[in-house]
């Protein structure tokens, strides 16, 4: 039986080691961790995305649907305290809310269960040595610097700030865009989830007390004060470049740049990345090829990000607003438009 060390019990390390233990792998998983859940200095944590549930499935060969819990309504927008009218074919769109962290309801709990029912051992508060990987290893080490400073992984720092607050509607699943001068070209979210009310923003560059007190006052208007004091402050990193290898060692998750660089969607690509890697213990060839196609438009997305980035607040307020006024009018001209899906993010083709 070959042995494969992973080496992070996020979203694409746990996937990984469930596909690669049901193809009769020994996978010990090491996390620096105490538990699975990541770290409390960003989770518990609620997320919302798009995706292709059935192809998502498919192509991965496990099957998380109960964490993918459908938003309802669709995520709103607001730039600053006014409401965004979004383009018709919104309503035709769906998106997911997905709860990370060490609660017994998220997702990591969930795939956690699956990889032990599988066979998979967990070490946690363990740390490798990253230079001494060898080539059944893989890494997923998520969104923290270390990791991308130690591999020489180009990248870039992100800001973030975030709170939680308890909800009693344990059923509530929706999510909202916050825009605005105050966090332009970035953005800012709540999300809810299994009574879980979750608030994060983030920038670029280091959010002032004034754009967070800003933040905090768009959350009070639509009454969303209820977050709890201190707001938790991090420092993550998200990748300029895709990469499946470091030298011996196989790379996944956001680490590799299976992520949407522009807007930052990660679950999907985490998930999917978590297959690609273990695909990559057993068929590397065929890994390089799935790693390509996923990545295909990581570059040019990047590029669009940094450029929106190197705006000021204004210009790329009103560049966001306008593509946003430009998709409403499409639908006008092109009334089948209206009529249609278009989501914002599909890894899989039709």
């Amino acid at each position: 039986m070959q042995e494969v060390k992973i080496v992070g019990a996020g979203l694409s390390g746990m996937t990984a080691a469930v596909v690669l233990a049901r193809e009769g792998y020994k996978v010990t998983v090491f996390d620096a961790g105490q538990n699975v859940g990541g770290s409390p200095d960003f989770h518990p944590s609620v997320h919302t995305t798009p995706a292709q549930l059935p192809q998502l499935w498919d192509y991965v060969g496990l099957n998380l649907e109960d964490d993918f819990v459908k938003c309802n309504p669709y995520p709103m927008f607001y730039y600053n305290k006014r409401f965004l009218k979004l383009p018709p074919y919104i309503k035709h769109n769906t998106a997911y809310c997905i709860e990370r962290g060490a609660r017994p309801t998220s997702i990591d709990n969930h795939l956690f269960a699956m990889a032990q029912e599988a066979g998979v051992r967990f070490e946690f508060g363990r740390k490798l040595d990253l230079e001494k990987l060898g080539s059944k290893t893989i890494v997923a080490t998520g969104l923290y610097p270390e990791g991308y400073k130690k591999m020489g992984i180009s990248h870039r720092r992100i800001y973030v700030t975030w709170s939680k607050g308890e909800m009693a509607d344990q059923t509530s699943s929706t999510g909202v865009i916050y825009l605005g001068d105050y966090v332009t070209p970035d953005y800012a979210y709540t999300a809810e989830v299994h009574g879980l009310d979750y608030a994060l923003m983030f920038a670029h560059s280091p959010i002032t007390k004034k754009n967070k007190g800003a933040f905090k006052n768009a959350l009070e208007s639509r009454g969303k004060g209820n977050y709890a004091e201190p707001w938790r402050d991090v420092v993550l990193a998200v990748p300029a470049e895709a990469n499946l290898f470091w030298k011996d060692a196989i790379l996944a998750g956001t680490l590799s740049g299976m992520i949407e660089p522009f807007w930052g969607y990660g679950i999907v690509g985490a998930i999917i990345s978590g297959r690609i890697a273990a695909k990559a213990i057993m068929d590397r060839e065929e890994a390089v090829k799935d790693f390509e196609f996923f990545t295909r438009n990581f570059d040019k997305k990047f590029k669009r990000r940094e450029t929106l980035s190197s705006y000021s607040p204004f210009a790329s307020g009103i560049l966001i607003r306008a593509g946003i006024t430009w998709a409403r009018l499409q639908c006008l001209w092109q009334r089948d438009l209206a009529s249609r899906t278009r989501e914002p993010l599909r890894w899989f083709r039709e």
